[in-house]
């Protein structure tokens, strides 16, 4: 979801990461503080103090989100879920959560926290903004927590909207699924809010260039594209956790998969396996025993011409623990363990006798007939 990030901090334990799209955000921020809310606001002040007035807002923005985003963070560590980080990204942030919340009630509890940061931060600026302004100090103070405290309220405001990804969505969510019982159907119904806010948002920015042509109406679009794309994205991920989490990957796994033995020449792998299988990878057996794997994307690393006097032992490389699975191992960690290794396939072992194999595709497969089946 959010590509490449760079870290920047931690604090609490939580590492703080921002993707390179942030930069864009930051900047884009930056520029229309000082070329347009300041001098619109504060007329005939010095340039560098507009430059100056922009890179703190830009600065007090960026403390507003990780703040909302912490809030989420170490309500949900406190409740025992675990937080891989905080990211930053172009349209905010996002408390990074390994698992779906356990209870409605820790969802709620999560979900009310960042919205409940952001107005207590409006509170805070718009108080301090207030006595700024009853004093001799420069009129700028005061609009610049002025501005700050306003960008928390539309902060807490936007994020209640009842609809997936916003914290609106999982308020909705938690309630639903404490009435109904069931935490897919009432994901399914918060995601549905979300992509149609999402698309509201998107015929709003179109509106917007057609009738005003204005370049505010952009971003709108990019903000309702994205909105839709997560909303979607959540449901699925919800929808891969209650189908895989609690049961054994023995019932997915694929049984007596193929194997090759270390001493197999180049030429008779790719003519009897890779060209008939269409794996892309093996597990290797010597003496009924498993002792690596070799992809079949690795024979290329040997010269063609070798083929026929090279064996699989060159190329097999020992197995690593996120390339291994026990047949008891819950199917939702290996998935996991799947989109961590960037890995589409998974070797089923108990010590090293080999059980099965299961591949990303054999996990997607059983969803979509189960999606199927269940309509």
């Amino acid at each position: 979801m959010f590509g490449h990030r760079i870290a920047l901090f931690t604090l609490f334990g939580l590492e703080v990461r921002a993707n390179t799209s942030w930069v864009l955000l930051a900047v884009l921020v930056f520029w229309s503080l000082a070329t347009g809310f300041f001098p619109a606001r504060l007329p005939g002040l010095a340039v560098p103090v507009y430059w100056t007035l922009g890179l703190v807002g830009m600065l007090g923005v960026f403390f507003s989100l990780l703040f909302h985003e912490f809030a989420h963070s170490l309500v949900a560590r406190a409740k025992g879920m675990e937080i891989n980080g905080i990211t930053l990204f172009l349209f905010g942030g996002a408390a990074e959560m390994t698992s779906e919340p356990p209870t409605p009630r820790i969802e709620f509890e999560v979900a009310i926290a960042g919205p409940l940061a952001s107005l207590a931060l409006f509170l805070g600026f718009g108080l301090l903004a207030g006595l700024l302004a009853q004093t001799p100090l420069p009129e700028y103070l005061s609009a610049l927590f002025g501005y700050l405290s306003l960008i928390n309220l539309i902060l807490a405001i936007f994020n209640m909207f009842p609809g997936f990804p916003l914290d609106g969505g999982r308020v909705l969510r938690a309630w639903l699924w404490h009435r109904r019982g069931d935490l897919l159907s009432a994901t399914l119904t918060a995601s549905r809010m979300g992509q149609g806010f999402g698309l509201t948002l998107v015929l709003i920015g179109f509106w917007t260039l057609l009738s005003v042509g204005a370049l505010g109406g952009l971003w709108w679009i990019l903000i309702g594209i994205f909105v839709i794309g997560v909303a979607r994205a959540a449901y699925e991920q919800t929808a891969l956790r209650v189908t895989f989490e609690g049961t054994p990957i023995r019932r997915f796994m694929a049984e007596h998969p193929v194997s090759v033995s270390p001493d197999m020449l180049l030429s008779t792998f790719i003519e009897d396996h890779a060209f008939r299988d269409h794996f892309s990878a093996y597990p290797v057996m010597e003496n009924d025993r498993l002792i690596g794997r070799v992809r079949t994307r690795d024979v290329k690393q040997i010269a063609r011409e070798d083929w026929t006097q090279q064996t699989l032992r060159r190329i097999m490389t020992p197995l690593e623990d996120d390339q291994l699975a026990h047949p008891e191992d819950d199917a939702q960690q290996v998935l996991d363990k799947m989109q961590r290794s960037h890995s589409g396939q998974i070797i089923v072992a108990d010590g090293d006798r080999v059980i099965g194999i299961v591949t990303l595709a054999d996990l997607l497969n059983h969803l979509a007939l189960k999606r199927d089946l269940e309509a």
